[in-house]
């Protein structure tokens, strides 16, 4: 076990989910939401502002999927922000919304509503037919250190690697998400490559960001568990580790912009109880 955390910041962590919950859920959130979504699409106008450098280099190579529930406004950013910079790559949409997006130029599967995002990511891997594959939330948007080509080169060199996962951004702080990013479940699994060494600079993790780029085959080694619906990232880490052996780029980077302010998509967002029944009866405790 670690040294405990100092107590002062621990209550600063305290004060900021404090502050959180009182800017979404308080009084605060009349003035709150406005300025929120604002500084977002400020944000977001500004990068797409910048000049970048269409590229078709890696069609054949690499799919995205997308699995997106009731955000038909953060779907249609996220691929409109791919498109920019991959005007014809395959995208793949999972979409369990009651009403699913249909996009042009996109592949898109339609799940009966409120499937969850473990079945909707494995519909979208059974999807795919090129050997490396992207997995995205639909809350995400491209920039131009979103470099693709890149993480493909590094499966390429590196067999020893299966996923590469990025950076994101949490709009509109500005804060970068780096590993750790909480733990797996404990599990008596040994790690193929040694957790915290680097293969070609990139780090070695147990768990990344649902942002990644991932050998197909190796993906569907791990798979995702049907009966999770809402929680599925620390259990699909936890079943990967020795299965897959995944890095951290801090290169690759793109923005998260969240909905926070999206009341009825939060409430099922935040509907949790079956997941962490499910959790439990495996792990028998939550991941800190």
């Amino acid at each position: 076990m670690g040294a405990a955390l100092p107590s002062f910041p621990m209550r600063w962590v305290a004060s900021r989910r404090s502050l959180r919950h009182a800017l979404v859920d308080g009084r605060a959130r009349v003035v709150a939401a406005p300025v929120h979504d604002t500084l977002v699409a400020a944000q977001l106008a500004l990068a797409a502002r910048v000049p970048v450098t269409p590229t078709h280099d890696i069609d054949d190579k690499l799919t995205l999927v997308i699995k997106t529930f009731e955000r038909p406004a953060a779907l249609r950013r996220l691929v409109a922000s791919i498109r920019r910079l991959y005007p014809t790559i395959p995208i793949i949409v999972v979409d369990d919304s009651r009403a699913p997006s249909a996009i042009p130029n996109v592949e898109t599967i339609a799940l009966p509503y409120d499937q969850g995002v473990s079945i909707g990511r494995q519909a979208g891997l059974d999807a795919v037919r090129t050997p490396y594959v992207m997995v995205l939330d639909d809350d995400f948007v491209f920039f131009r250190s979103t470099k693709l080509g890149r993480v493909i080169d590094v499966l390429q060199r590196q067999p020893r690697i299966d996923l590469v996962g990025g950076q994101l951004i949490d709009l509109p702080y500005l804060r970068f998400r780096e590993p750790p990013l909480g733990r797996i479940f404990p599990t008596q699994a040994t790690p193929r490559e040694p957790i915290r060494s680097t293969i070609d600079g990139l780090l070695v993790c147990d768990k990344v960001a649902n942002f990644y780029v991932a050998r197909t085959d190796a993906l569907r080694r791990v798979g995702w568990t049907r009966q999770l619906r809402r929680v599925d990232h620390a259990d699909f880490f936890t079943r990967a580790l020795g299965v897959i052996v995944s890095v951290f780029d801090r290169e690759l980077r793109a923005f998260h912009a969240q909905t926070p302010f999206d009341a009825s998509y939060m409430a099922h967002r935040n509907d949790t109880a079956s997941d962490d029944a499910v959790l439990a009866a495996r792990w028998f405790r939550q991941p800190i």
